[in-house]
């Protein structure tokens, strides 16, 4: 995690655009700014991923950070994956950083190999394909940023019937099925 927290921040980590478990961004996916993270066959599920993340807020207070909060769950129709919402928390902090690497290291949260990433991101080019075939000819390629994967859809109009066909047709190439 980087990054400070103030006021009424936000922590993220959660899963990958493409599925990938406990990552410390919440990765932007079929929704502008808003986001998901389906899980991909062979890694973590949407309920896997929420109690690795309960195990690490718990690890994370145990460690110190007593005021780490739970994970809050995300999982509808634009946004699947896992959030931590929380203010006054100094992720720079060394008490942070230890508790952190601590709990990354006991429940596995946080990590990402390189061949998740690149199965995300071979999953979400997949979708992108799919959906220009189905008519959305400006749907973007996959990006890829540190441990984040997703869209920027900016300019697309996601209630468009076209759109919804489009994504109804392309969603089992998304990892888990996609949000």
């Amino acid at each position: 995690m980087s990054g400070t927290t103030a006021g009424r921040g936000r922590l993220r980590a959660v899963a990958l655009a493409a599925g990938l478990a406990g990552l410390a961004l919440l990765a932007g996916a079929c929704g502008g700014s808003s986001s998901t993270s389906p899980s991909t066959a062979g890694l973590l599920s949407l309920q896997q991923l929420t109690a690795q993340a309960l195990s690490y807020a718990q690890c994370m207070r145990s460690h110190g950070i007593t005021n780490f909060p739970d994970p809050t769950v995300q999982d509808n129709a634009r946004a699947k994956g896992v959030s931590f919402s929380g203010a006054g928390i100094d992720q720079n902090s060394p008490q942070f950083r230890s508790a952190n690497s601590t709990c990354q290291r006991q429940t596995g949260f946080g990590r990402i190999s390189a061949a998740q990433m690149q199965a995300g991101m071979n999953a979400m080019l997949k979708f992108a394909e799919c959906m220009r075939s189905h008519g959305i000819t400006n749907f973007p390629d996959p990006f890829e940023n540190s441990h984040q994967i997703g869209f920027n859809i900016t300019g697309i109009d996601q209630n468009a019937p076209g759109f919804k066909s489009a994504q109804k047709a392309c969603r089992p190439l998304l990892p888990g099925g996609g949000p």
